[in-house]
């Protein structure tokens, strides 16, 4: 029969095999957003996000049938705020900032459920930047 720390061992290895995370860094290269306006901090909440281009959006883990738009939001908004330069308050004429960015970042975690929650990853280093400019805000 065998022993509980045997049994514990091999139910861990089947959670991590069927985990949405991936543990390991990636870098990856588009652009990041930080919306301010009032819908946007309802939907997204206070969240800096990034879109990564297609070609480094490929090291993201998700399924084949998954064909939602490759974005995420760092799981640190301070942290990534303070590394991208982003002011602490919202623009007087705009609804937030955008620029282009390089990027590694470690235990993405990918958003399985059909839901308004979004995929999140810890920024680990900011390789290179765009400062901020201010998103014209839609009518």
């Amino acid at each position: 029969m065998p022993s509980l720390k045997v049994g514990l061992l091999a139910l861990s290895a089947c959670l991590i095999s069927f985990s949405s995370a991936a543990a390991n860094t990636m870098t990856l290269s588009g652009e990041y957003s930080f919306y301010t306006d009032e819908m946007s901090m309802e939907m997204i909440g206070k969240n800096i996000c990034m879109s990564p281009d297609a070609q480094t959006g490929k090291q993201i883990p998700r399924s084949k049938n998954d064909e939602r738009q490759l974005w995420f939001c760092f799981s640190d908004y301070e942290q990534a705020r303070k590394a991208l330069d982003i002011p602490n308050q919202a623009p007087e004429k705009g609804c937030g900032y955008s620029g282009k960015l390089t990027v590694e970042v470690s235990d993405y975690h990918v958003n399985q459920q059909q839901n308004d929650d979004f995929d999140v990853a810890k920024l680990i280093k900011v390789i290179n930047y765009q400062k901020p400019d201010v998103i014209e805000c839609m009518p």
